[in-house]
């Protein structure tokens, strides 16, 4: 029998959203997920408006230093259209229970929403 995949979201630098599966929820896996050494956990008011729900982003903490390009949709979260500073790498997204975050439940369905909604978003 094999071991159950952990099932969440990533959307990526190139507008791409996919259903990705990690072995387990832990930072290594999610850090290795987005290309990432080190991780930062984002909430914002837009994620909870949009999803009704603690929705988070899982986001590349030195994205900028590594010069990565920018993530338009979790930029659109973020609020830099607001602010003007803007989320570089690919993302994943989680959902917190206070003190913790885990994986989206329904992640197909919270990804045909995304799709409805950012209609740059493309499957990957």
């Amino acid at each position: 029998m094999g071991l159950k995949m952990i099932k969440t979201i990533k959307i990526t630098v190139e507008n791409q959203i996919l259903v990705v599966e990690l072995p387990d929820w832990s930072y290594k896996e999610k850090a290795k997920a987005i290309g990432a050494e080190c991780f930062e956990i984002v909430r914002t008011q837009r994620m909870y408006d949009l999803f009704g729900d603690s929705v988070v982003m899982i986001v590349d903490d030195s994205g900028f230093i590594e010069n990565k390009p920018m993530n338009l949709v979790a930029s659109y979260f973020y609020g830099a259209d607001e602010h003007g500073y803007p989320i570089a790498g690919d993302i994943l997204l989680g959902v917190e229970r206070s003190p913790y975050n885990f994986p989206l439940s329904h992640p197909e369905t919270r990804k045909r929403l995304l799709i409805e909604r950012f209609p740059m978003l493309r499957e990957g």
